[in-house]
């Protein structure tokens, strides 16, 4: 049997961008057991991952109000900023991988991508120092040109400069490029950069109901090489 040609294309000249959280890293486990270390310093008592698990991405601030407001207390924003959120990204920062890793069949596919020719890079919102130990813990640092976090741009996505910026610092040319990523976040800044989209569904955001016909969704890492390659074909 002749192997599928879409499975065998070239990426030479492409640059591909993936999110994080989500999308390349099941980061999950360790934002919970941070945010839960954070109410324990309250004497509060842990909260579910499912809880939070639709808040990543949003930022610690984000997931600690929640954590408050699960337990029936009032957000104060000055507690929030000086005390609860410098407590979280310390336990964070100190834990950063120890439950996280790659989805499967994450690590296979990008060596294969970067095979075939591909330029790797990552366009996150979380902030750059973060980002660079959570993909270094994991070994995933090497596979990417460029790397580039939520606090190093004067935006963020959605704004789509944030991708063009990422496919740019990595050499690669904005059109023959193709955004990743689990959220709507991501799906808005690469309509915003006018950008292929790939949706994974497995990370922790939704898509808009916005229609795209330059988007496609996976349900598994194994299934990524074969979308990407449907998205290039198209451009």
């Amino acid at each position: 049997m002749s192997e599928d040609p879409l499975n065998s294309f070239d990426f030479s000249d492409w640059t591909l961008v993936f999110d994080l959280d989500g999308t390349l890293v099941e980061t999950a486990p360790d934002l919970h057991a941070a945010l839960n270390h954070t109410l324990a310093t309250k004497d509060l008592a842990p909260v579910s991952l499912e809880i939070v698990r639709g808040l990543i991405g949003d930022g610690a601030k984000a997931m600690i109000r929640k954590g408050l407001t699960h337990h029936g207390l009032p957000v104060d924003e000055a507690e929030v900023s000086t005390s609860l959120w410098p407590i979280f990204l310390d336990y964070y920062r100190a834990n950063i991988t120890r439950f996280s890793e790659p989805f499967e069949a994450c690590v296979d596919t990008l060596k294969a991508l970067r095979e075939a020719g591909a330029t790797l890079t990552v366009c996150t919102n979380k902030a750059q120092g973060l980002a660079e130990l959570v993909l270094t813990g994991v070994d995933l640092d090497g596979y990417f040109t460029a790397i580039i976090g939520g606090d190093v741009l004067g935006t963020k996505k959605p704004d789509g400069a944030h991708i063009i910026e990422t496919v740019r610092r990595g050499g690669g040319d904005p059109r023959r490029a193709i955004m990743v990523g689990d959220a709507w976040t991501d799906e808005r800044a690469a309509r915003d950069a006018r950008l292929p989209f790939v949706f994974v569904s497995f990370g922790y955001g939704t898509l808009s109901d916005q229609p795209y016909d330059r988007l496609r969704s996976v349900d598994h890492w194994r299934d990524m090489r074969q979308a990407l390659s449907e998205l290039a074909c198209q451009t």
